[in-house]
């Protein structure tokens, strides 16, 4: 029986259709031509960055009760987050006031976050049945679901396909129209890492290069140590590389390079055509945090308490910043801004040059989620229950 999708409405945002009974359509809110934060890492290459400087975001807008923990990162479209909960719930949330526009109930909880376009929202709850789902937010029904196990990495939406490792050790590549399987690809250990994708002319070095659908890649870890590039098109191996630990990061490229990290406390750089080190920064704990990419520098948190900036070319250190706790949070780079959460309960500002400390948001309970962006302010999830929308 498929579950029902309950809609709990705000006649500002939610314009029921009359001529449908049973079908609702969400209202576009919030559109100001800023890009939306479609993924886990806001694009396909997972960079975290997005140039457009903004005013530092001292201040609360309003806080959402999520009834348990937040671990998941929160998408945006259109206006409005998309967010799993511990509370067995999909939420929907407008993005400018933080009220509750509906949510989608299921029978265990969500800890992964989701990815979407447009009125279509694909997400995975924790179960080993039925448990990826493809949502149709127009017509208000379940368009798909697929059963692929148990889902421990947020999916990548790219093109017509979508991405997502399990806890078994597969990738799979599925339509995102219909759910039907492209391809599977499958490792020994569990995937906890969201693939990075590049095009053919990223690939190729090449603008001038000549279509070639086999150099569209994708890029991911497992736990078991190696980083993985495989054709998009039909999951083929291109070339792995062994870290010293396991892969709980999401990669993330630039045009030449893959950057993730690993339990060895290493921070990587490798070249994205044939998967040579190119280089490695060593911090002084276990790193689960992934990296944003910038077009000089690389930021990632690690178990060492900080925050380290890392001179893309060369892997140098510029700077390193202490926090009073564990930094698993993935950092997003906004502008000349860097914003990331500590287990230490705070939400940092930095300038992400220098590393100095603009604010910080003491949230009384620990940080282990990612920020999202879009239009200027800054969202976060606490393990008090509360998901905070910082601006001015």
């Amino acid at each position: 029986m498929h579950r029902k999708l309950v809609l709990v409405y705000s006649l500002s945002v939610l314009t029921l259709l009359m001529a449908c009974a049973g079908s609702f359509k969400l209202k576009t809110i919030g559109s100001s031509g800023s890009s939306s934060w479609a993924n886990f890492r806001g694009d396909v290459h997972n960079t975290a960055f997005v140039s457009q400087n903004i005013p530092t975001p001292d201040k609360l807008l309003w806080k959402y009760d999520m009834g348990r923990a937040v671990k998941s990162t929160p998408i945006l479209i259109d206006g409005m987050l998309v967010i799993g909960s511990l509370d067995k719930r999909l939420n929907f949330i407008e993005a400018s006031s933080g009220k509750e526009i509906g949510y989608y109930k299921v029978s265990s909880s969500v800890s992964t976050s989701a990815c979407g376009e447009g009125g279509r929202v694909y997400f995975a709850w924790d179960n080993l049945k039925d448990n990826f789902y493809a949502l149709n937010l127009q017509q208000k029904r379940v368009q798909w679901k697929k059963r692929i196990g148990n889902i421990s990495a947020s999916p990548m939406l790219w093109e017509n396909s979508i991405f997502v490792g399990t806890g078994a050790g597969t990738m799979w590549a599925l339509d995102k129209t219909t759910g039907q399987t492209i391809w599977q690809f499958g490792v020994q250990n569990s995937i906890f890492s969201t693939p990075v994708c590049l095009e053919d002319s990223m690939i190729a070095g090449d603008d001038s290069a000549s279509y070639n659908p086999d150099q569209k890649v994708i890029y991911f870890g497992s736990i078991g140590g190696y980083l993985y590039a495989l054709k998009a098109r039909n999951g083929e191996s291109i070339w792995k590389f062994q870290a010293g630990g396991g892969i709980y990061s999401s990669p993330s490229a630039d045009n030449e390079m893959i950057f993730f990290s690993s339990v060895d406390g290493n921070l990587y750089a490798l070249n994205s055509n044939d998967g040579s080190l190119v280089w490695k920064l060593k911090t002084e704990a276990e790193i689960y945090s992934s990296p944003a990419v910038t077009d000089s520098l690389v930021y990632i948190g690690s178990n060492d308490y900080c925050m380290y900036a890392v001179k893309l070319r060369t892997g140098e250190l510029g700077w390193k910043f202490k926090t009073e706790g564990l930094v698993h949070s993935s950092p997003i780079a906004i502008g000349d801004k860097l914003f990331f959460g500590s287990f230490d309960g705070n939400f940092y500002a930095l300038n992400r040059f220098t590393g100095e400390l603009l604010w910080k948001y003491q949230t009384d309970g620990m940080i282990s989620a990612s920020p999202a962006y879009y239009d200027g302010k800054i969202y976060i999830g606490s393990e008090n229950g509360y998901l905070y929308c910082f601006g001015k």
